[in-house]
């Protein structure tokens, strides 16, 4: 049995079509979701690579702290000895992380900027869904998930 296709969705399956206003909001929220991820989560092996790949100072995870910080909540020897760039910076413990020596600069930069980061990734999801669902517009719709994503990855809230 032949299903043409006017009976598939936008959505990519087959059946009901999604809303295109519904789309564009899930890939809005898919690309804030995923910039986030790539930017600030300190997952471990996200944060390992974003650590080589960006470098700099950074707050320390829970799992650090409770390496680095005695039980009189000081920082112990420990601390120096494991890596020797720790500091509290405005009332939070941040320790130095030394970016690898062969990255340039605009790689850091792209990582550890939301707005930036989250264009390219903004440019992968749509390209995505035009690939396995059809899209109308790909071009108008790609700044417009990107400029979403971003408004919402960039807020201290979020």
């Amino acid at each position: 049995m032949a299903i043409s296709p006017e009976s598939r969705s936008l959505a990519g399956g087959y059946g009901d079509r999604m809303e295109t206003w519904l789309l564009l909001l899930v890939m809005a929220l898919a690309v804030y979701r995923l910039t986030r991820f790539v930017v600030e989560d300190d997952f471990p092996p996200m944060l390992w690579a974003r650590d080589r790949l960006v470098g700099g100072w950074r707050p320390m995870t829970e799992a650090e702290n409770a390496v680095a910080l005695g039980r009189a909540g000081k920082p112990s020897d420990t601390a120096r000895i494991l890596d020797g760039r720790v500091a509290e910076i405005d009332g939070v413990t941040n320790r130095y992380v030394e970016r690898w020596g062969w990255v340039p600069q605009w790689i850091a930069d792209l990582l550890s900027c939301p707005w930036c980061a989250s264009g390219w990734i903004a440019a992968g999801v749509t390209g995505g869904v035009w690939a396995v669902a059809g899209l109308p517009l790909p071009l108008l719709v790609w700044p417009a998930v990107w400029a979403a994503g971003a408004l919402l990855a960039s807020q201290e809230w979020a």
